[in-house]
C-alpha cells in the first residue's frame, strides 16, 4: 500500500515538472482602434438642444475626470435644423444648464468648474412636442448626421412612493399610466432627490436614471399598467446614501422629483444596449453586446425627450 501511494506521488511530481517545462510567456499585442467621433446630444420639450462632441478612448487608456474631459472637442460646427449652435465652455455655461452638461458628460456638477469641457447650445431653439430635429456635426473634415423626434407627452395617471416588501423604511417610486394604442412607444425615467428631507439625506445635483430606466411597449401596447422603479443614483456610486441598505431605495422622509419621459424607438435602443453594457461591468463571461447608435458616421446618441415631472414625498 505504501509503495502504491509513493508511486502515485512520483507520477504527480513528474507530471507537474512536465507541465511547468511547457509554460511559455505569450505577449498579445492588441492594436488600438481608430478613434471615432462620439456625439452626446439631447433636446427636451421647453429646453434648448445641448450637444457634446468628443473622441472615443482606447480600452486601456486612463479614465479619470481630467482624462475624459480632455477628450471633448471645442472645434466642431454643430447645427440643429440648419441653425448653428453656440460653442460654450464650462465657465460660461448658464447655471440652469450645468446639470444637463453634467448628465451628458457623466461628471459631477461640482467637478465641472475644474475641467476644460466645452459643448454646443442652441439658445434660439426650444424643443416642442411632436417635432423632429436634424443634427449635423462638422469636425475633422467629416460630417455626422442624426435625426430624433420629441413625441407627444404621456402623462402618468399617478406617481407615488410605496414601501418595498416588509421594509419599514425603504421603498420605490411607482407610476400608473396608459400607453397610447400605437406600437413602439418608448419611455425613460429619472429621479432627483431635492429635499428638504426629514431624514437628513442630501439632495441630488442632477437627475439620475435608475438601472432599467428605459422600456418599450411591445408587451403592453395600448394598456394601462403600474410600473415600479428604483431610485436613480450615479453608476458604481460610493456615496454613503447609495450604499448599504439604502442602495437603490428611497427612504421615508425623502422629497424627490420623478421625471417621466416619452422617447423615440431609436433612442430606446441606444439606452437599452448602453444599460446592458453597464450591467455586464466588464465581465469576460457576458454575452458580447454593442451599443446601438443613431449617429450616421460616428457613435453616440441624439435623443429627443418629451418629459413631465411630479414631486413626491416618501410617506408610508
Amino acid at each position: 500500500m505504501e509503495f502504491s501511494i509513493l508511486k502515485k506521488i512520483w507520477y504527480i511530481a513528474i507530471l507537474a515538472t512536465f507541465l511547468a517545462s511547457c509554460e511559455k510567456d505569450i505577449d498579445i499585442d492588441i492594436p488600438a482602434g481608430e478613434p471615432q467621433i462620439v456625439i452626446e446630444g439631447t433636446i427636451e420639450n421647453g429646453s434648448p438642444p445641448i450637444v457634446l462632441v468628443s473622441k472615443s478612448r482606447g480600452f486601456f487608456e486612463p479614465t479619470g475626470p481630467a482624462d475624459i474631459a480632455n477628450s471633448y472637442r471645442s472645434d466642431a460646427i454643430v447645427f440643429v435644423n440648419d441653425i448653428e449652435l453656440s460653442a460654450v465652455c464650462v465657465e460660461d455655461i448658464p447655471d440652469e444648464l450645468l446639470p444637463q452638461f453634467s448628465e451628458l458628460a457623466g461628471i459631477p456638477v461640482e467637478d465641472l468648474d475644474d475641467l476644460p469641457i466645452c459643448g454646443y447650445v442652441g439658445f434660439d431653439i426650444e424643443g416642442n412636442f411632436d417635432t423632429s430635429y436634424e443634427l449635423t456635426v462638422e469636425v475633422d473634415n467629416k460630417i455626422l448626421r442624426a435625426t430624433t423626434h420629441i413625441p407627444n407627452p404621456v402623462i402618468p395617471d399617478s406617481s407615488y412612493f410605496r414601501l418595498w416588501a416588509n421594509s419599514p423604511r425603504y421603498g420605490y417610486v411607482f407610476s400608473r399610466f396608459t400607453d397610447p394604442d400605437t406600437l413602439n412607444n418608448a419611455y425613460r425615467v429619472f429621479t432627483k432627490r431635492i429635499g428638504p428631507n426629514s431624514n437628513d439625506n442630501p439632495a441630488d445635483d442632477v437627475y439620475y436614471a435608475p438601472f432599467g430606466s428605459t422600456f418599450l411597449d411591445e408587451f403592453f401596447n395600448g394598456t394601462s399598467l403600474e410600473v415600479g422603479f428604483q431610485r436613480g443614483q450615479p453608476f458604481n456610486s460610493s456615496r454613503p446614501e447609495d450604499t448599504g441598505d439604502e442602495d437603490g431605495f428611497f427612504e421615508i422622509g425623502d422629497r424627490f422629483v420623478f421625471k417621466f419621459c416619452a422617447i423615440s424607438e431609436p433612442s430606446y435602443q441606444f439606452y437599452r444596449t448602453f444599460e446592458q453594457q453597464l450591467g455586464t461591468n466588464g465581465s469576460p463571461f457576458a454575452a458580447p453586446n454593442n451599443v446601438i447608435t443613431n449617429i450616421e458616421g460616428g457613435l453616440g446618441i441624439w435623443a429627443g425627450y418629451s418629459c413631465v415631472y411630479d414631486t413626491i414625498l416618501a410617506t408610508p
